[in-house]
């Protein structure tokens, strides 16, 4: 039966990594815990919610082998409250978990069979791609708040991270989401070679995407190889494998102007903050429309809601052509902005009901799309 001894920090890591996976509305009471066992002479702890599967081994002293599940909360949230520098887990009859703390305390948890938890799938280790945990984070940070929350768009519930081989034989990473309101690519090319001919296309949910920039965050190399279903993702001492989404995402090459009839530059800071101060005034969460008048060397946003205030701002840019008005949500232009670096922005406007695009010089490979609202009613 399972005993052990581990640094409270090892644990408290593992189960942190854990948590955000384990499902807490499912009514599968056994994916609520985590999956905690030996093998090898290590600790390993396992999480899922069907869609998403997570491996993390743990330095540990194994006394005896052993296996059981746990309610990953409830273990969580006494480990931490322990002072001790290292915790001791004991398995007790009946799948109850111990957890001595000295000779002043003790706790036990219920715990279940672990042979009714889902199993790990076999973990390929054939056409693994290495790339760097900051491109990945970068790429994922560029386009995650643009994945729709429509369930009827399912194939647009995700980023689609597409891969492929360079004319210069390097590895191009690309991702892309939309909610149908606007879009966002971002890119990367790394030196290492792409071995295979194919383009490697998946659509990566958004928990797992989330999940993954987690990972990326903290590793300095993420492998990634994927099947027709799954993809999955290894570090030094985590495993992770998402479902993929099945569908077709949309043709974003078609979407994404190719002219350039007006373009504008900005700082990025003064109209960013710009939009934070008009954006308190409009009562309405989501939908903060604002109308953006462009003359040469001049742009003045102002709010369209004004049931609770208005607000208007003048910003110098660079411009010098034809006077023009359009709308836009401002929240999207602010999402945009957050995540870039460049300190001067382009924006290019077709005409009053093409996208809008934003990009900037530090920001080579980035590319977000914005849909122009209706001025007609103003």
């Amino acid at each position: 039966m399972l005993k052990i001894i581990a640094e409270k920090e090892h644990l408290i890591s593992a189960l942190s990594k854990a948590l955000p996976i384990v499902d807490k509305k499912t009514i599968m009471t056994i994916i609520n815990n985590v999956l905690i066992y030996t093998k090898d002479g290590q600790l390993i702890v396992e999480a899922t919610d069907l869609e998403i599967s997570f491996r993390t081994i743990i330095p540990a002293q194994i006394q005896e082998e052993g296996s059981l599940t746990i309610n990953a909360r409830k273990l969580y949230e006494i480990i931490k409250e322990i002072s001790e520098p290292q915790i001791i887990l004991e398995e007790l009859d009946n799948y109850w978990l111990k957890i001595p703390v000295g000779d002043k305390a003790e706790y036990t948890i219920a715990g279940l069979a672990p042979d009714e938890f889902p199993k790990f799938r076999d973990f390929p280790q054939k056409n693994l791609l290495s790339i760097p945990g900051k491109v990945l984070k970068d790429l994922i940070d560029k386009t995650i708040f643009s994945v729709s929350y429509d369930d009827r768009k399912y194939a647009l519930s995700g980023i689609l991270m597409e891969i492929q081989r360079t004319d210069d034989s390097k590895t191009l990473i690309r991702m892309v989401s939309s909610d149908g309101h606007r879009l966002n690519l971002a890119e990367n090319t790394i030196d290492q070679s792409y071995e295979k001919d194919e383009k490697f296309s998946v659509i990566i949910l958004r928990k797992g995407a989330n999940e993954l920039r987690k990972l990326a965050d903290v590793n300095e190399e993420v492998l990634l190889t994927a099947d027709e279903k799954f993809l999955y993702i290894q570090t030094v001492s985590d495993q992770m494998i998402i479902r993929l989404i099945e569908g077709t995402f949309p043709d974003y090459n078609a979407i994404i102007p190719k002219e350039k009839n007006r373009s504008l530059f900005f700082n990025r800071k003064t109209v960013l903050s710009a939009l934070k101060r008009i954006s308190i005034v409009i009562q309405d969460p989501s939908f903060k429309g604002i109308k953006i008048s462009v003359s040469p060397g001049l742009m003045k946003m102002e709010s369209l809601d004004k049931k609770i205030g208005q607000a208007e701002e003048n910003i110098e840019i660079s411009y010098s052509g034809e006077p023009f008005e359009l709308a836009i949500n401002a929240r999207y232009l602010i999402e945009v902005l957050q995540v870039m670096k460049s300190d001067l922005v382009e924006m290019v406007f077709n005409d009053e009901d093409s996208p809008v695009i934003v990009e900037g010089e530090d920001d080579k490979g980035f590319t977000a799309l914005i849909m122009p609202m209706s001025l007609e009613d103003e």
